[in-house]
């Protein structure tokens, strides 16, 4: 009977390379991953959020539908399999609420070809209780669960430059992303702030069976040894990237002094639980705690 594959599950955390993650493992010969990076599966089991999502899928399978009338070539190609894919995606959504576990784990695998690994690359599953923690571990024989972490301030930072940069309000940019780190430093974007919350999922990582969680910092994947340790925990060949290449990286701005204070001192709990948990921070992290850590 031939082997079932590793369910690789990236938890996040938002803005700390799970794109250029999923790029990764997509290129890679051992892995297979679907044209969906952010399938949203465990964080919308509740009835109304599971029906929000099957709209939302339903939708962008029409918009697909029709792009692949008018693309051409190679760009053609791509569309058809996103829009094959949302297909293959509303059946495991519309699918019933015993068989759903089974049916996401089958369109993880289906057109893997015997790759020994399939992922799906999800941010905000890290923000989710226990009880899915728990219900996410149980999914397939071997589950293994990653979780990227990059500097707390940087990556609030890089989260704010890119809601600033979606939002069509009638703002300079810099005048928005200030407007917005401001709202976060008052704990009025609590989901911004919860996807950088690195003690709780921590914590919450602790019920997960021994051995099958992997914590990485950002800063050891694009400078260091992190993507050889990814690979080992996953079960991969080590395969060298282009850690130059960033995906989704935003319109530059640079933080004031007076921002990047502020934002320490609200994540300063941050920079501490995670050294308490690794035993170590890489030397970006160390260095905003040198500077205002006092």
């Amino acid at each position: 009977m031939r082997k079932q594959p590793t369910v690789l599950i990236g938890l996040g955390a938002t803005k700390s390379g799970t794109t250029w993650l999923y790029h990764y493992l997509a290129d890679h010969p051992q892995c297979h991953v679907r044209s969906r990076k952010e399938l949203h599966y465990f964080d919308n089991l509740e009835p109304e959020a599971l029906q929000r999502e099957r709209d939302k899928v339903g939708k962008k399978a029409e918009e697909l539908s029709f792009r692949a009338t008018t693309a051409k070539g190679a760009l053609r190609t791509r569309v058809r399999k996103r829009f094959d894919d949302a297909l293959d995606w509303l059946l495991v959504l519309n699918d019933t609420d015993d068989e759903r576990d089974y049916a996401y784990v089958c369109f993880l695998k289906t057109g893997a070809e015997g790759a020994p690994v399939v992922a799906d690359i999800t941010p905000s599953y890290a923000i989710q209780s226990e009880d899915v923690y728990h219900r996410m571990a149980k999914v397939a024989p071997d589950t293994r669960f990653l979780y990227l972490m990059r500097d707390p301030v940087a990556r609030l930072w890089s989260h704010v430059r890119m809601n600033a940069e979606k939002s069509n309000k009638p703002k300079q940019f810099e005048t928005h992303c200030a407007d917005m780190l401001q709202a976060a430093l008052d704990d009025k974007l609590p989901e911004m702030r919860a996807r950088g919350d690195y003690a709780s999922a921590l914590e919450k990582a602790r019920v997960l069976p021994e051995g099958k969680f992997l914590p990485l910092f950002y800063e050891d994947i694009f400078g260091g040894d992190g993507l050889q340790r990814l690979c080992a925990f996953a079960g991969l060949d080590y395969v060298p990237a282009d850690t130059a290449k960033k995906h989704h990286e935003g319109k530059s701005l640079k933080m004031t002094e007076g921002q990047e204070r502020a934002a320490f001192d609200m994540l300063r709990p941050q920079y501490d639980a995670v050294r308490d948990y690794m035993g170590t921070l890489p030397r970006a992290w160390q260095d905003k705690v040198n500077k205002f850590g006092g």
